[in-house]
């Protein structure tokens, strides 16, 4: 019986989710390759099948992360009805996010932060997620009749990334609630 069949992920989506958890957790840098293996329960060879390397792999997992955190915040379509709602719901989501008893911040900010520098892989997938999520708010707040949709939606972009490390720093959901405030005031003088 092969692996799949008895229930289990493939081995790809095992080292994927396992080295996504370890870095979430720990940090990119405090987590070896030996562990990653151990969690994901593969061989060494079956992880340097995937990724020639540890940054690859690295690489890989944010680029995931990034996908899973856009489609994180596309379900504020589903929230409200209203564009002007919709950007606000965004806030909610975030501040659901902030009260995971696993919440950590962002796994693309944190990568980016922890391995600093300009040509880090973490930046450049960080930038843009970024953009995508720049784009969207953009896209809600010209729905809402924003007259000035781009600048909207980096101000929101900027609160939504201040109060996720708010979050993380003070150890609580109060950055987020405080931030949705700001974000109706900025909303409604913007529309």
């Amino acid at each position: 019986m092969s692996l799949e069949e008895d229930g289990r992920l493939p081995p790809l989506e095992r080292l994927l989710d396992a080295a996504s958890r370890l870095f979430y957790a720990r940090g990119a840098a405090n987590v070896g390759i030996n562990e990653i293996i151990d969690r994901a329960q593969v061989a060494r060879m079956t992880l340097y099948h995937h990724f020639p390397s540890k940054d690859a792999l690295l690489q890989a997992v944010l680029e995931r992360r990034a996908d899973e955190r856009l489609a994180w915040i596309r379900r504020a379509d589903a929230r409200a009805e209203a564009p002007e709602g919709r950007l606000l719901a965004v806030f909610d989501l975030l501040r659901e996010w902030v009260e995971s008893p696993d919440y950590r911040g962002c796994p693309l900010i944190n990568a980016t932060i922890e391995l600093g520098g300009k040509l880090n892989p973490a930046r450049s997938i960080a930038r843009d997620y970024q953009l995508e999520v720049r784009r969207y708010l953009a896209e809600l707040a010209t729905g809402a009749g924003a007259t000035e949709p781009e600048a909207l939606a980096r101000q929101l972009q900027l609160l939504l990334d201040g109060a996720t490390v708010g979050a993380l720093v003070e150890g609580g959901a109060e950055p987020a609630w405080h931030a949705r405030q700001a974000a109706a005031v900025v909303i409604a003088a913007a529309i």
